[in-house]
C-alpha cells in the first residue's frame, strides 16, 4: 500500500521580528531558498570531478501575503527602518518539519502597493545570512 502523508499549512507559523505574520495569499505560507549551491562541480578533460565547497549559505523567503494583510504595514515599517530582525519558521508537520530561526535579516525592498479591485498577492522577501534547517 502506498504511503499517504497529509500537509497542513496551519501548522507552518512564521514570526518576523518576533511578530507572527497574518494574512496570507492563495499561493502559500513561505518559500525558502538558498541563494547558491551548495557546491560546484569541475569535470577535467578525461572525466575526473572535482567538488568546491561555496561557503555562501545565504538564503532569502518569498512571503506571499494578501494585499489586505494587516502584516503588510508592519514589514514596510521594518523595511522603511532598515532595521535587521530575526526571522523564523516554524512547520510542525508530521512529513518534512522545519525550524529555522536566524538573526540579522532584512526585508529586501518596500512591498509592493497595488491599489485594485479584488486583493492581489504582494511578495515579501527576506534576505537570511545564513539559512540553516533544523
Amino acid at each position: 500500500m502506498p504511503e499517504v502523508s497529509t500537509y497542513d499549512p496551519k501548522k507552518v507559523t512564521v514570526s518576523v521580528g518576533g511578530r507572527v505574520i497574518t494574512g496570507f495569499a492563495a499561493d502559500g505560507v513561505v518559500t525558502l531558498t538558498h541563494n547558491e549551491d551548495a557546491v560546484t562541480p569541475s569535470v577535467g578533460a578525461k572525466g575526473d570531478v572535482a567538488y568546491s565547497e561555496n561557503a555562501n549559505n545565504s538564503g532569502n523567503a518569498a512571503l506571499p501575503l494578501m494585499s489586505t494583510s494587516s502584516s503588510l504595514a508592519y514589514l514596510r515599517e521594518i523595511c522603511a527602518k532598515r532595521r535587521p530582525v530575526r526571522f523564523s519558521v516554524s512547520d510542525v508537520n508530521d512529513a518534512d518539519a522545519i525550524q529555522v530561526s536566524e538573526e540579522n535579516c532584512r526585508i529586501l525592498k518596500m512591498p509592493d502597493t497595488p491599489r485594485s479591485k479584488d486583493p492581489t498577492t504582494v511578495t515579501v522577501n527576506v534576505y537570511i545570512p545564513d539559512l540553516n534547517y533544523r
